[in-house]
């Protein structure tokens, strides 16, 4: 199915490190436009989100936005892998390598978690505690893999820290980091472990920044992403966007 983005040619492509017309396209086009009617026609939308529906609890604004990152947002970019720290359940994993199976053969996607639960938190600025989340099924999302035959999904189970810094070697070149904690020090980590490997004009999604018990979330981008490295987002809407462009890209 044709997906017919709202145009703002007005828009610069480019400003500050980032595309404010792609930006607005997807953002206003899913709060105020009809794209969200638009992707609940789109058929491989609706395909992928067969397989994340009972595993997920990233919000269908989200999860759209992803995907029009994914089928409009990767053209000029040097190839590269996807990686989500934060899996849960695998339902968002499951969804964007199904996808990328359609979209981008050879796209792999390292979905990172300790699949058991929240690590330790900080309560100063955390909203969770450790072992929220800890319903993860993680066999069971290994037999669902299995069972639909998305061989272009890696599990990467374990601490963040004791596991991305050698995954990520292995991974390469990354186009799009998802993002998806909900505490300070896990958001924070995962954003430092993949500037190194994110490619020319390459995205952070952060899911969980602007939620209500996500305030260590939020303080992690504007610690390292906004005030240490000059970024400025492309989209506040339905979540934070940013792209690994210098902000002085114009």
């Amino acid at each position: 199915m044709t997906i017919v983005l709202p145009e703002f040619e007005e828009a610069p492509e480019r400003s500050r490190g980032r595309n404010v017309r792609a930006g607005f396209q997807r953002a206003i086009g899913l709060q105020e436009g009809d794209l969200v009617e638009q992707l609940h026609q789109d058929k491989l939308y609706n395909r992928a989100m067969q397989l994340a529906r009972k595993r997920t609890v990233v919000a269908e604004q989200n999860r759209m936005n992803l995907y029009l990152i994914l089928r409009f947002g990767f053209d000029g970019l040097a190839p590269g892998h996807i990686v989500e720290f934060g899996a849960y359940r695998g339902g968002n994993a499951l969804f964007m390598a199904a996808v990328c199976q359609e979209l981008h053969p050879g796209m792999n996607v390292y979905a990172f978690d300790t699949f058991d639960g929240m690590p330790a938190t900080d309560p100063q600025r955390d909203g969770h505690r450790a072992g929220d989340f800890k319903d993860a099924g993680y066999e069971e999302l290994l037999e669902v893999i299995e069972k639909e035959k998305i061989d272009n999904l890696h599990l990467v189970r374990g601490l963040f820290e004791d596991t991305a810094d050698e995954a990520m070697k292995n991974v390469g070149s990354v186009r799009l980091n998802h993002v998806d904690c909900d505490i300070y020090s896990a958001v924070k980590y995962s954003y430092d472990v993949s500037r190194k490997y994110m490619v020319d004009g390459g995205y952070w999604v952060f899911d969980d920044c602007l939620c209500s018990d996500c305030l260590g979330a939020m303080e992690a981008v504007e610690e390292t992403t906004i005030r240490r490295d000059g970024r400025f987002a492309e989209q506040v809407f339905p979540h934070l966007v940013y792209r690994n462009w210098p902000s002085s890209w114009t």
